[in-house]
């Protein structure tokens, strides 16, 4: 699949908005629209695109693989045939938008498709014996009141950017985005799309790992430029790449180039890549970072691996989205423990992000200050509150 002209750029291109990173927040740099909470239309066209295609292929995978899940009272080749029909559609109007071109037939030569090993999937904090599981007693009720009081908090001081000059958009990024992605999960978790709010969560956690390490030791100015230089260059270089993997595979330059080119109200820096750049830490080691200064510093690694199940439907993942009482098998309906960590790791890393980049923005004022602090307390309230339901920390 990944052969195909064009579409290893568009997974790449949504890999990045769905790990939080810098250049995926650049998805929601419109032209005329907030930042953090517009999506641009091109790229909004891109994801609609590749959903479109990627609920297709599954359902017609499911078909091949397990035939006997199909409905008896649904006749199938009338709608598979209109389901394909409706998905040339969505491509024929995505594509119009998002000037990639249409897909080709896979060529014989896929030498630029390159498959990246994975060392480890899944880190064994996470396994439970199966005579260690406790009866499904366990209620989020209190942990979505602590969250709730966290939420009133965040909604108590808008920052506008332009109060102390032009803002450097990784600032804005980092705080809208966050207070964007946060409200995602809020509005999600109780609306029968809760493995949305624990896609959020992951994002935010994996975002505020990397802005602790990046803000850490702001006094060190040294070490601040370097470790910004070496931020700044690990979002330049994969835009490069992602640039690279669609003209590698049939997308014309001019359009791989436009897709990911900042509004005009955006000033650009130069792209330069420092020659030698040093590659950022790995998530993990900037989790732990993050979580010097609890109990147990490991939990943030841990709980980024159980949300991690979820956001790459692993068995364990699913389990945590599928409840069965009364004999009914019911999909989407999250366990009291993932929910319970969805919403302690949405509050942690929004409360980092937001109360961090509210003080760039603002130039360190005493009112920032204050919000970022108040920030974190309710956070820490949403964790300790979480933390005899979800068992880490």
């Amino acid at each position: 699949m990944l052969a195909m002209p064009g579409l290893r750029g568009a997974v790449m291109v949504l890999a990045h908005a769905g790990h939080g990173n810098l250049l995926g927040l650049q998805s929601s740099v419109a032209a005329g629209g907030a930042v953090g909470h517009d999506l641009r239309a091109d790229h909004e066209a891109l994801f609609m695109h590749v959903a479109a295609v990627g609920v297709t292929v599954t359902l017609l995978g499911t078909c091949a693989a397990a035939p006997e899940c199909w409905p008896p009272e649904v006749e199938q080749a009338g709608f598979l045939g209109t389901l394909i029909r409706l998905t040339e559609n969505v491509v024929t109007a995505a594509s119009a938008v998002h000037g990639l071109g249409d897909p080709k037939p896979a060529t014989r030569d896929a030498s630029k498709v390159r498959v990246k090993t994975r060392t480890r999937r899944l880190l064994p904090e996470v396994l439970v014996a199966h005579h260690d599981i406790l009866p499904d007693v366990l209620d989020a009720g209190q942990v979505v009141a602590a969250a709730r009081q966290y939420e009133d908090f965040v909604h108590s001081w808008i920052i506008s950017p332009w109060a102390h000059g032009n803002p450097k958009l990784a600032n804005a990024l980092a705080h809208y985005g966050a207070r964007s992605t946060f409200a995602t999960v809020m509005d999600t978790f109780e609306e029968g799309a809760a493995v949305t709010a624990v896609f959020g969560a992951r994002m935010l956690l994996e975002e505020a790992a990397r802005f602790t390490w990046l803000t850490q030791d702001p006094q060190d100015e040294d070490a601040f430029v370097q470790r910004s230089t070496q931020y700044f260059d690990e979002f330049r270089a994969k835009r490069k790449s992602t640039i690279a993997a669609f003209t590698g595979n049939g997308v014309a330059l001019a359009a791989a180039t436009r897709l990911l080119k900042m509004p005009d109200h955006v000033i650009e820096v130069p792209q330069t890549i420092t020659k030698g750049r040093k590659r950022l830490p790995s998530v993990e080691k900037m989790l732990l970072l993050m979580g010097a200064n609890f109990p147990e510093p490991g939990w943030l690694p841990t709980a980024y691996s159980l949300l991690s199940q979820v956001t790459h439907s692993t068995p364990i993942g699913l389990m945590h989205m599928t409840r069965y009482r009364d004999q009914v098998l019911s999909g989407g309906d999250v366990s009291p423990e993932m929910l319970a960590l969805a919403l302690d790791a949405a509050c942690l890393g929004s409360a980092t992000l937001i109360g961090r980049s509210g003080l760039m923005l603002t130039q360190g004022s005493d009112e920032g200050r204050e919000y970022a602090i108040g920030l974190m307390r309710r956070a820490l309230e949403v964790h300790n509150t979480a933390r005899p339901v979800h068992g880490l920390d």
